[in-house]
């Protein structure tokens, strides 16, 4: 955790620079998990990512810029609904294998989402992405992931968020989600099976099974096939 005393001088500091905070707050995005040292910093202005970067950075916290803030701020918020699935999975009582492969399946949906949006690729593959999810996904701190533990266990949704005792926030960023795939067109069935076992419409068993029973894919684009390596 960050003394306040000194995010109050990084402020300061910016301030004297000429910044107010409304500009502060529109054109510096936080992107990254705060359970990570390493944190990322989105920002469409490279001056003032770079000003930040140098104002935060030391021997204990490590800052990476990005003048990708749709990305990150994309990232940040669906890192939730994937932690929710894999808290499922391991209330369920899958092993670690097949917890890795559906956060992996889940940067994918959130990858092609971002791509949709015009984010960029790197995004997703970097502290934002992929590196906010690891944490979120698989730590025991985390409440989207504790909240998901339940819900496989067959917990209420209302229970489980009262058993965490904190937001969950990937709860709240369920209806957004939905409302963004439909909108781009983007496919994001592991997405779509967490809200219906949230809306009660189907058990968590029968998320697995609709989930693994979807039909063949493969995981590069169908042109990709067409190179050859030899």
């Amino acid at each position: 955790m960050i003394a306040k005393e000194y995010v109050d001088g990084i402020f300061r500091r910016l301030r004297e620079h000429g910044y107010d905070e409304g500009t502060m707050m529109l054109y510096i995005t936080g992107g990254g998990g705060c359970l990570v040292k390493n944190f990322g910093k989105a920002s469409a202005d490279r001056v003032k990512a770079e000003f930040v970067q140098e104002a935060f950075m030391g021997d204990t916290f490590r800052i990476y810029t990005s003048p990708d803030a749709v990305g990150a701020e994309l990232g940040g918020a669906l890192k939730n609904v994937i932690a929710l699935a894999s808290g499922i999975a391991s209330g369920l009582g899958c092993g670690d294998n097949a917890r890795a492969a559906l956060i992996t399946r889940g940067i994918a949906e959130i990858s092609r989402l971002g791509a949709a949006m015009g984010c960029r690729e790197q995004t997703f593959g970097g502290l934002a992405g992929i590196g906010d999810l690891i944490v979120t996904a698989t730590s025991i701190h985390s409440r989207n992931n504790r909240c998901g533990m339940l819900l496989g266990q067959g917990v209420a949704p209302e229970e489980a968020v009262r058993q965490v005792g904190m937001v969950v926030e990937g709860l709240n960023a369920l209806p957004a989600a939905l409302r963004l795939s439909a909108h781009y067109g983007v496919e994001m069935p592991i997405v779509e099976t967490v809200d219906a076992v949230v809306q009660g419409q189907m058990s968590v068993e029968e998320a697995v099974h609709q989930l693994m029973t979807r039909g063949q894919k493969s995981e590069l684009n169908r042109s990709a096939f067409d190179n050859r390596y030899d």
